[in-house]
């Protein structure tokens, strides 16, 4: 497929994603990472798995500063990451370019998972099972991005049993679900699989498919177990991740025939992740020396995300954008709206004092707050400060935009003054 690109008219580009990081240990996923990143720029990322339609998750916490219980949650992880790639490239010399961005790959690799997790929305329809993505889609990330959501591309001439575990065909219209059991059997940890469906002591595949067709209550007619339907079972739960299973990069690299030491240089110039890498490099040194709880402690995923999410400074910005006045008595700080100026006698009272319509702030952190509120509404409170940092964040946006246009107003100001000056 690599090839096919590098091959085609326009001088194309390649970044490769490493997809679905939380299926396999995070050390697996930094090997990879090493290996890869030798021929092609490569990001690691996870997509939202979340059902909702809108506003979907993004944890903002680096992948190799996450823990394995945060990286296997329904937040998307890598986006921040794959987004500065792709802006780089955005910005090629000193004009910023409009692109046009293809994702392809194998079916159920999440392409259309990946496209909206960078959108935040369901703007492409996703499923477990392949051919979901039936036509080419054309997706709109930003004004200077857009992404191209296309259908899984099966390779060529291939093993059948290859094509069915990479889910390329659908499980159930499978004629013989039987013999890629036997290949999954002899890739995998028995003792795994063996813990997983709760049988034991089988020496052939079909063995292990009756002992399976036993305990899911799988039979055909006259009460006999029905192998094909435990096959079936056992390769549904292969696609899905159930079935853990990786494979570890080839101890020594070699560039493939249709790459060169050209290519793989121009491709790291064009993208500039060597700041990307850098920093993950010293990650993986600071978690390596201990230096993590530093940065963590000792906090749950919780924790984490409220510590990433919560910014004090967004306080003031919500304050300066509903023109409110903050007064600081001692300990106690509170907010009076500019509204109440009016009220008679406003102008006599002293900043220090206590104004009579105050409202109190806590001042307590968010961690804090969240952790002593009822372990049932944690969740609950969870969200309401997740809603609150969007909320903050886009008036932050706004009154950004306020202050550019009024510092580039002032200075077309200057500007046509010094130039009525000089007539």
């Amino acid at each position: 497929m690599e090839e096919a690109v590098l091959q085609a008219e326009g001088n194309k580009k390649l970044v490769l994603v490493l997809n679905k990081i939380d299926l396999v240990p995070k050390e697996i996923v930094e090997k990879w990472l090493d290996y890869l990143r030798n021929e092609l720029p490569t990001v690691a990322f996870k997509a939202s798995t979340q059902h909702q339609v809108k506003n979907l998750n993004r944890c903002s916490v680096p992948v190799g500063q996450a823990s394995e219980s945060l990286l296997k949650s329904k937040a998307c992880f890598g986006a921040e990451n794959l987004m500065r790639v792709l802006g780089n490239y955005c910005r090629l010399g000193e004009v910023r370019t409009h692109i046009r961005v293809g994702v392809v790959g194998l079916p159920n690799v999440g392409k259309s998972s990946l496209i909206n997790s960078l959108k935040r929305s369901r703007a492409c329809s996703v499923g477990a099972v392949p051919g979901v993505t039936k036509f080419m889609q054309e997706v709109y990330l930003d004004k200077f991005i857009r992404l191209l959501d296309a259908p899984g591309i099966v390779p060529g001439p291939n093993s059948e049993v290859g094509t069915i575990l990479r889910n390329c065909i659908h499980v159930q219209k499978l004629a013989d679900p039987v013999t890629p059991v036997e290949t999954i059997l002899q890739r995998c940890n028995l003792e795994e699989i063996s813990n997983y469906y709760g049988v034991s002591g089988f020496q052939t595949t079909e063995h292990f498919l009756t002992a399976v067709a036993q305990r899911l209550g799988k039979k055909k007619k006259g009460g006999i177990y029905s192998q094909e339907e435990a096959a079936k079972a056992v390769l549904a739960d292969w696609v899905s991740g159930k079935i853990s299973f990786y494979t570890l990069p080839p101890a020594t690299h070699t560039l493939p025939t249709h790459l060169s030491a050209e290519i793989v240089k121009e491709m790291t110039e064009v993208f500039d992740i060597e700041d990307t890498e850098q920093a993950n490099e010293d990650t993986m040194e600071c978690l390596a020396n201990g230096e993590s709880d530093e940065l963590l402690g000792d906090m749950d995923p919780l924790e984490m995300e409220i510590k990433w999410l919560h910014s004090p400074m967004m306080k003031i910005v919500d304050a300066l954008e509903n023109k409110t006045t903050v007064y600081k008595t001692g300990e106690l700080t509170g907010y009076c709206t500019n509204s109440n100026r009016h009220q008679k006698g406003w102008a006599k009272r002293n900043v220090d004092s206590y104004p009579r319509n105050v409202c109190p702030v806590d001042r307590r952190p968010m961690i804090q707050r969240i952790m002593e509120t009822d372990p049932l509404q944690q969740g609950q409170a969870l969200a309401f400060a997740l809603k609150n940092k969007k909320k903050m964040q886009k008036r932050t946006d706004k009154l950004a935009s306020k202050l550019s246009d009024s510092m580039m107003s002032a200075l077309d100001l200057s500007g046509s003054t010094d130039d009525s000056a000089g007539d």
